[in-house]
């Protein structure tokens, strides 16, 4: 049976303005003299809500950036349970975390890290029928996986709710980031056909994984998302990154009109 938790703390409710009070203003204080974030911006992260697929190597990466930087609501969905292989990268767990869900082991930390906000905790597989129910509000979702499998079906449950979201991918030393708006950049699809095999990718199960490029991926990954929901930026680059060998790419990436997913829609005006 799925397990739901749900810490609601004294943090604003996300549909309400918010101001920030004396305590507020002394958690963020270094992030509030970051002048692209600033008062406006942090409220904006403050009445934020976003969701992560996925609560291991990256999703728990991104939810501590995401919990420490203040965003108001965050939803994480997972159905796994730590195991010890998990720890060498996993960064939110510890030995006294083997066998407990992954989703809730992480909401119950992230509310220790942050008391202000709200988080919400699901043990449970993702798919169509459950996607709303999970996600429904949210104003980003956050790649946490580690299939192509799961992508593609975030990515597609993505374009038909309109929800922007954000890629990210790591295995061995190298990893990538895209930001996703549907019907306006290009989407996972785009950049790998419906022909290509995701078992021909390399994976953590193939190809192993260092936990560097774990941190580094989900702090561009974080950082995107920021700005987004700080300033509504699009991002059009894939960010590619190898640390290994300190290689380091951004390039523009363009809409496929061959796409399964969304050639139906039209590019719209920018």
């Amino acid at each position: 049976m799925a397990q739901r938790y749900a810490r609601r703390n004294r943090g604003p409710d996300n549909k309400r303005g918010v101001t920030l009070s004396g305590q507020i203003f002394e958690r963020y204080q270094k992030q509030l003299l970051f002048r692209p974030i600033g008062s406006k911006g942090q409220q904006c992260l403050n009445k934020s809500r976003i969701g992560i697929l996925g609560v291991g190597a990256l999703g728990s990466n991104l939810a501590s950036i995401c919990a420490r930087s203040g965003i108001g609501k965050i939803v994480l969905v997972d159905s796994d349970r730590v195991e010890l292989s998990n720890l060498q990268r996993q960064m939110l767990f510890d030995e006294a975390d083997i066998g407990c869900s992954k989703a809730i082991c992480a909401a119950d930390k992230l509310s220790r890290i942050n008391s202000e906000i709200t988080i919400e905790a699901f043990c449970e597989r993702l798919d169509a029928r459950n996607f709303r129910d999970l996600f429904g509000g949210c104003d980003l979702l956050l790649d946490g996986t580690d299939s192509f499998v799961s992508r593609f079906m975030l990515n597609q449950q993505a374009i038909e709710s309109g929800m922007p979201w954000i890629h990210s991918a790591v295995t061995a030393a190298s990893g990538q980031s895209l930001f996703i708006m549907p019907r306006k950049t290009a989407c996972l699809r785009c950049l790998i056909p419906d022909t290509d095999e995701p078992a021909d990718f390399p994976t953590v199960h193939n190809s192993g994984i260092i936990a560097p490029i774990v941190t580094i991926i989900a702090s561009i990954s974080a950082a995107t998302a920021l700005r987004y929901l700080v300033e509504k930026h699009i991002d059009y680059n894939l960010k590619y990154y190898d640390a290994w060998e300190h290689r380091f790419s951004s390039f523009a990436v363009s809409r496929n009109d061959s796409c399964p997913h969304c050639r139906s829609f039209k590019q719209e005006q920018k």
